[in-house]
């Protein structure tokens, strides 16, 4: 049924479609002819409008009579020519047709009236040539009758005057007959003055340009129909030559198909899996090989059966029934069927239906897969993997639980009390005794702590975490107690080792221990709690401590994880900033800026700076000062791009630094970039102590060849080596302002200063005071000789922005 449809509206279409195209031919063939009606309405038209004339006073009425006679019937033509081929006429042109026709009709009644004031005129001007020797006044009617003769054939006649002169004739007193006569006269001048306005009215219709419009539109729609049909004709063309290549397509899909089913019917046959084809009864059509041998049926005895006599409804579902009313595939895990033999079998099921081109149900596949030996090594496997994850939160070395299980525990918030415990001197041991033999300690200690736990009957677990780390999970309600039994039984019992030679014991190994408290606390777990509380002990020489959230290590820790946290804020979120001081030259009267030092800062989420005391020797406990290092030299390398040659800065480098290999790379890519390398100073922090020379040279060769200065910072703090330091070939000191800060009082600092500048003067160095915060003290510093000062009496460190 919906296929008849379907072909009655393509039926319908192409019907339409032809007439479209007949139609637009009629209008072209019959075009020729409407311009030529058009041509010739146009020829008549200005005949009559010429009759309107008085020099075309030879035009009878009959010949106007016949024009128009010929221009109605061209009228009546082109109408019905319009509305027969109203399929490219729009109604406005109908209507303009129309408003045509009205006005060459009142054409024609101004044309027939014309004809009669004419012939009323000619009638009246023999009748007064007949009576003007009649006249009684002859001079004045042959004067009137004169004038009136003339008015016909003078343009610029005043028409006007001539009429107020017959008012005047003809209210004098005039003899019958002569009143008459002059009355005839005015009677002919008013027609005369008609016919003007007559040839005004025919003139103010315009029909002539809606004639010439009438044309254009004819023109146009015959262009327009001309297009139409050549469209048509190239949509009918490629629609012919589009459906020999459907055809041709379909044919090779044909083909293909063909093949394609055979090769689907190969790989049904040949496939591993086993494969069901329901027809859209649900009824068994046809099976592949590999089902045939995993159930023990037949192919003969099942086609035409439904699944249900397969034993596939163990579950009491109906698979047809769903994949029909949903159809969407369906999949079923773990269905349990049962095989002709009757044995149990396990099978993944893959209903497909298919689906016709109406998208109504036409059968299913069915795809079973047989799982029974895999889920029985999944199974198998499980088992394993249980035992495997059992083995994988134990210490193989002490057999105690691992790290992992404390993690897990402490995840899982269990209830108790952790006891961390270390080996009071295990560096010791370290050192005096290889790792078997130090691994067999580490045994002794486990067994020692379970046979504590064991003997006490104490409520624990015991785990080891890594090296002389141990750690009790407690679950006693008397922990001060049992802490004294563990003590003591280290105390009592010697630590006994096996060794290939016999028996070795152990005096005076000691446990130091830390108690956390029975919950965790925001940011500190109770391990970390046991940690500290352990690291207390040990600072203390006792053998345990509880945990308290008052000690000092505990605030220690918790300003240094506030810390920490600041900093990686602050490197996350692009929060790193520099500041610069600048160096003043002092050898002149008045001290004048010579470079800046680039000193770090970091802001908080309040936007409040942050100084390098506050946070630095937190950051060299991990990671984040090398992250910090970078942010600075990005910052250094910025600003002496920014500033070119207007500018010099000095960056402060550590040894740590320049033996970084990630930190070295960066600096030296960037100089290698840099456009003014020689406004660069490198200060080494002679505080932190430079160990290797010979490590550092290559990387300071490297820079001093790029033109960079280098400068000792903070001389004089730490245990400096003359000799080693001639091999940097530096460029500055500066000399550490804790000594600079004493010299207006302490004669000691004033020595060690004179040393220095007697030292820095033999080899060319230059020197450099710091913390300069006074006038006495700039005062010093420029009698000993010093070059520069640098400190909060000079200027203070600015932004870059700030920067004259």
């Amino acid at each position: 049924m919906k296929v008849n449809i379907l072909k009655f509206i393509m039926l319908f279409f192409a019907l339409a479609y032809l007439y479209f195209i007949i139609e637009t031919g009629r209008v072209l063939f019959k075009t020729e002819e409407r311009l030529y009606d058009f041509a010739e309405l146009k020829r008549l038209n200005q005949e009559l409008f010429l009759q309107i004339d008085l020099q075309s006073i030879h035009t009878t009425i009959e010949e106007s009579e016949d024009s128009i006679t010929k221009i109605n019937a061209i009228l009546d033509k082109i109408s019905s020519n319009f509305i027969t081929t109203k399929l490219f006429y729009k109604l406005d042109h109908i209507l303009f047709l129309e408003n045509l026709n009205a006005k060459i009709k009142k054409q024609t009644d101004i044309i027939r009236n014309y004809y009669v004031i004419r012939q009323d005129i000619s009638k009246c001007l023999i009748e007064l040539n007949q009576n003007l020797s009649k006249t009684t006044n002859i001079k004045e009617m042959s004067n009137a009758y004169a004038l009136l003769m003339n008015s016909r054939f003078i343009d610029e006649f005043d028409r006007d005057s001539f009429d107020i002169y017959l008012t005047k004739l003809i209210a004098q007193e005039q003899s019958p007959f002569d009143y008459q006569f002059l009355s005839m006269i005015q009677h002919v001048n008013d027609n005369l003055i008609t016919i003007p306005n007559l040839q005004i009215q025919n003139y103010n219709m315009h029909i002539q340009r809606q004639i010439q419009e009438l044309i254009k539109i004819s023109i146009e729609y015959f262009n327009s129909a001309l297009y139409t049909l050549i469209g048509s004709s190239a949509f009918l063309l490629i629609i012919v030559i589009l459906a020999v290549a459907k055809n041709e397509v379909l044919n090779l899909q044909n083909k293909e198909n063909k093949l394609k089913l055979k090769q689907l019917r190969h790989l049904i046959d040949s496939n591993p899996n086993q494969v069901i084809i329901l027809d859209k009864f649900g009824k068994i059509s046809s099976v592949n090989n590999a089902f045939v041998n995993a159930s023990s049926f037949s192919a003969q005895s099942i086609i035409g059966k439904e699944l249900s006599s397969l034993n596939m409804n163990m579950q009491g579902i109906d698979i047809f029934d769903e994949v029909s009313q949903s159809k969407e595939i369906k999949c079923y895990d773990e269905f349990v069927s049962k095989s002709n033999d009757g044995i149990l079998i396990y099978e993944n099921i893959v209903a497909i239906p298919m689906l016709d081109e109406f998208n109504d149900i036409n059968g299913a596949i069915i795809l079973k897969q047989d799982i029974t030996k895999e889920r029985l090594i999944k199974k198998e496997l499980n088992f394993r993997n249980s035992q495997l994850q059992e083995s994988s939160i134990i210490d193989n070395l002490t057999g105690l639980k691992n790290l992992s299980a404390l993690n897990d525990a402490i995840k899982n918030n269990q209830d108790g009390v952790l006891i961390y415990m270390m080996i009071t001197d295990f560096a010791n041991l370290r050192f005096f005794y290889r790792s078997d033999f130090i691994d067999m300690i580490f045994i002794a200690i486990a067994n020692s702590i379970k046979l504590a736990i064991s003997t006490y009957k104490i409520d624990a677990i015991a785990y080891r975490m890594q090296l002389d780390e141990f750690c009790i999970w407690y679950k006693g309600d008397n922990i001060k107690k049992d802490i004294k039994y563990i003590l003591e039984y280290f105390k009592s019992k010697n630590i006994t080792i096996q060794t290939d030679g016999g028996f070795e014991i152990l005096p005076n190994i000691s446990i130091t221990m830390g108690i956390s408290s029975n919950s965790d606390k925001p940011n500190l777990t109770r391990l970390t709690q046991g940690i500290l509380a352990a690291q207390e002990a040990k600072e203390k020489e006792l053998s345990f401590s509880f945990y308290n959230h008052d000690n000092i290590i505990e605030k220690s820790y918790q300003k240094n994880a506030t810390i920490t946290r600041l900093i990686q804020y602050a490197l996350n979120e692009n929060r790193v900033i520099v500041e610069c001081q600048g160096i003043f030259d002092i050898r002149n009267s008045k001290p004048t800026i010579s470079s800046y030092e680039i000193l770090i800062r970091i802001l908080d989420q309040q936007n409040q700076i942050h100084y390098p005391n506050e946070f630095l020797s937190v950051a060299k406990l991990t990671s984040l000062y090398l992250a910090l290092t970078k942010q600075v030299i990005n910052r250094a390398f910025e600003l002496l791009e920014r500033f070119g040659d207007k500018k010099r800065f000095s960056i402060n480098l550590s040894s740590v630094d320049m033996l970084n290999e990630p930190v070295k790379n960066l600096f030296l890519q960037k100089l290698s970039l840099c456009s003014n390398p020689t406004n660069l100073t490198i200060e080494i922090l002679e505080s932190e102590g430079v160990d290797d020379y010979d490590a550092i040279n290559p990387f300071i060769q490297e820079i001093k060849n790029y033109g960079c200065k280098l400068s000792l910072d903070d001389f004089g703090s730490g245990y400096s080596n003359y000799y080693r330091m001639l091999e940097l070939n530096i460029d500055y000191i500066k000399i550490d302002g804790s000594i600079i800060s004493k010299l207006p009082f302490d004669k000691n600092a004033q020595s060690v200063v004179m040393t220095i500048i007697e030292f820095a003067k033999r080899q060319g160095y230059e020197t450099v005071a710091e913390f300069v915060s006074t006038p006495q003290i700039l005062e010093i510093v420029k009698n000993l000789g010093i070059d520069y000062a640098q400190g909060y009496l000079l200027a203070r460190p600015v932004l870059p922005n700030n920067i004259e």
